[in-house]
């Protein structure tokens, strides 16, 4: 599925999802819509996989001594490179609930520190990479979006990925879902009420 085809599911399940919740945010909305397009950067990454995996190693052996006096902070630049890694692979990693929760957890981080709100950070991306996983679930490509928890490779094989019918139909499904149960569905509420 292509860019607008993920966005539009994204704002499909979260204008369902914050109907049927009575919750609605614009920052988890701006949140899900950023992580509905991250997965497909490891198309970008692939010709460099090998210098990802190099560079994990040798910052790994680097800061190993760092580390073991207790300076945890520079972990985290072997940690980015093997993720970097992780995500070199078309619809590897990157397209996995695995990749979603740990996005989620540091996003949801993020957000706690900036506006005090671990769940917005969350779910947002959370939400952002799932439903991107469900779209590409659509499409004709097995991938495995359960790994490392279950390896087996699938897809629905419902539509192409590039499909631009598809695709185009998702983002207006996406945007009239957004209109129409914007705020606990204010407008919805409002044509029913001219309705009757």
């Amino acid at each position: 599925m292509h860019r607008e085809g993920h966005v539009g599911l994204t704002l499909l399940f979260f204008s369902v999802f914050s109907y049927i919740l009575n919750f609605w945010s614009n920052i988890l909305l701006f949140i899900a819509l950023i992580f509905s397009v991250i997965p497909d950067y490891d198309i970008y990454l692939t010709g460099m996989r090998k210098t990802f995996k190099i560079l994990a190693i040798v910052s790994t052996v680097l800061t190993i001594p760092i580390f073991l006096y207790q300076n945890f902070t520079l972990l985290i630049i072997p940690i980015s490179l093997y993720l970097l890694y992780l995500m070199s692979e078309h619809r590897a990693f990157s397209h996995t609930l695995a990749f979603a929760i740990l996005c989620g957890t540091f996003m949801g981080f993020f957000t706690l520190k900036v506006f005090g709100d671990f769940t917005v950070g969350f779910f947002g991306s959370f939400l952002g990479i799932s439903s991107h996983i469900i779209g590409d679930l659509l499409t004709y490509k097995p991938f495995s979006p359960l790994y490392p928890f279950y390896k087996r490779k699938i897809a629905f094989k419902f539509i192409k990925s590039s499909n631009p019918i598809a695709n185009k139909f998702l983002l207006i499904s996406g945007l009239i879902a957004l209109i129409i149960l914007y705020k606990g569905g204010t407008i919805l509420r409002c044509a029913i009420d001219l309705i009757r």
